[in-house]
Order: C-alpha cells, then sequence, then structure tokens
C-alpha cells in the first residue's frame, strides 16, 4: 500500500474544515478558533514541562497532544450545537472554516522539529506555503471570525 501523500491530507484537512465552518455556523466556529489558540499556546508553552511526565510519548508527540486536545475538546465535542443560533453567511463561514484548517496545519507543522519539517516541505508545496503563511494566519484569523461576527446570516422562517 502506497504511503499517504502529504499534500492530500493537508487538502483533505482543510476541507473537513470548510464543511465544519458551513454546516456548524459562526458561534460553533468561534468556539474552534478559540480552541486553535488555546491548543497552540499549550503546545508551545507547556510541551517542555509537560514531555518528562509523559515519558510513553516523544517531545513531538506531546506537542502534538497539546495541540490536538483543546481543538477536540471545545473546538468539536464541547458544548451541544445550538438549533436556534444563526447559522451565519455561507461564503464567510466556508472562509473562516478554510483558514482554521490552514492554522491547524500550519500550528502542527511548525512544531515538528526541522529535519521533519524539511523532508516535508520537500515532498508537498502545500506544507511549505502554509509555513510561510503561518503568521498570517495567526494574525488574520481572528479579524476574519470578527467580521464573519458582523455579517448576517440567512433569515430562518418560522
Amino acid at each position: 500500500m502506497p504511503a499517504l501523500n502529504v499534500n492530500i491530507v493537508i487538502i483533505a484537512i482543510m476541507l473537513v474544515m470548510m464543511m465544519y465552518g458551513f454546516l456548524a455556523g459562526k458561534q460553533r466556529l468561534r468556539i474552534l478558533i478559540l480552541s486553535v489558540y488555546v491548543g497552540i499556546v499549550l503546545a508551545e508553552q507547556l510541551a517542555s514541562t509537560v514531555a518528562p511526565k509523559l515519558s510513553m510519548l516523544g517531545s513531538d508527540q506531546v506537542s502534538w497532544l497539546l495541540l490536538g486536545l483543546p481543538i477536540l475538546i471545545f473546538g468539536f465535542v464541547g458544548s451541544s450545537h445550538g438549533k436556534s443560533h444563526a447559522k451565519g453567511a455561507f461564503i464567510a463561514n466556508l472562509l473562516v472554516g478554510l483558514l482554521t484548517g490552514a492554522l491547524i496545519v500550519s500550528s502542527a507543522l511548525h512544531l515538528l522539529p526541522t529535519s521533519q519539517m524539511a523532508a516535508i516541505d520537500n515532498d508537498s508545496f502545500l506544507a511549505t506555503n502554509l509555513q510561510q503563511f503561518h503568521i498570517w494566519f495567526l494574525g488574520l484569523l481572528p479579524v476574519a471570525a470578527l467580521l464573519m461576527g458582523m455579517m448576517k446570516g440567512e433569515k430562518k422562517a418560522h
């Protein structure tokens, strides 16, 4: 069985996040974005402290765990999906979902050791581009979420 192509994995993650943005709506997207930022801070600030206590895992695995747990717990599992909340603007939700996926992937790549990052960069043009724009994703996602919050969603007939 051939190895999974890095570009396909990245595209799949970003498509899943776009679909999540479309299906979940702007309120759940805001929670997801916040959980991504919490994961980034935990992974970058606490990995070296937590890694010795989780000796069965490597330091890279601890970093990814600290990045992923808040995303899974608060972003996807956290609170129930409210039926009464406005979904928001369709295009804005797709765009913010895409940016959130890009931030998750670029953050995960950013946590890798330099040698592994270089190997992935050689295999994937998407990984290279996402890493180059990592700081932009960090800065633009809150702006996009803020703008999305100002947009009016579709009106539901009751």
